[in-house]
């Protein structure tokens, strides 16, 4: 399932017509937001290519799949790193093909997908407050 209405949407949407993929579907739905959160729960690992024109955004995608409790493979970019910690709650890849070894490994070795979940789950059950206590209280104490 590819999702989102990004201003990148259509070059994607060409790229995957010009494939000529055996034994892969890909739909590109449009959800509703109570549709959206309930299909990200179906899912064993999602894959963010948001890139960052500042470097300073974090993708909204990533935080979406991690609060329905889905690790990610996330495209690299300078602010990443304080959301997705590579090989703890996901992993992150400069180019295509370390995006392809990170999902071989990830649908080959079951505990990895395990353990990555259980990470997710882990920043799921946080509170904001406790989120907030952990994180950003000490950059002001």
């Amino acid at each position: 399932m590819v999702t989102g209405k990004g201003p990148m949407k259509q070059y994607y949407l060409d790229q995957i017509r010009e494939k000529q993929w055996v034994k892969i579907i890909i739909y590109t739905p449009w959800l509703s937001p109570e549709e959206y959160p309930v299909l990200i729960g179906c899912a064993d690992l999602g894959v963010s290519l948001h890139t960052s024109s500042s470097g300073l955004d974090l993708p909204m995608k990533v935080v979406d799949m991690f609060g329905c409790g889905v690790p990610v493979c996330a495209k690299n970019f300078s602010c990443l790193h304080e959301l997705v910690r590579h090989g703890e709650n996901g992993f992150v890849f400069d180019t295509e093909e370390e995006l392809c070894s990170q999902l071989s490994q990830c649908f080959l070795d079951r505990s990895l997908r395990k353990k990555l979940a259980d990470q997710v789950s882990v920043f799921r059950r946080q509170s904001w407050h406790e989120n907030w206590k952990a994180n950003a209280l000490p950059l002001f104490t």
